[in-house]
């Protein structure tokens, strides 16, 4: 049976990524546990924000990296 296609927003683990969440703009680090994280980088149809939880804050990446911080525009 054929493995499938991965999206484009699957995370991934990558250890030692220099692409992790923890740079990314999408990417929230959670307040309780630092080496966990949510990411935001997706909206649904209705524009709702679509969070994803990162188990490993440091090590995960995705193919929607980008670096610097989320304007306001962008987060609403």
């Amino acid at each position: 049976m054929a493995q499938p296609k991965a999206r484009s927003l699957d995370l991934r683990v990558e250890p030692g990524t220099g692409n992790n969440c923890k740079k990314c703009k999408w990417g929230i680090e959670d307040p309780t546990n630092p080496a966990m994280g949510q990411c935001i980088g997706m909206k649904t149809r209705d524009a709702n924000i679509w969070k994803r939880l990162i188990k490993d804050y440091y090590n995960t990446t995705c193919d929607r990296f980008e670096e610097g911080e989320l304007s306001f525009r962008e987060h609403v």
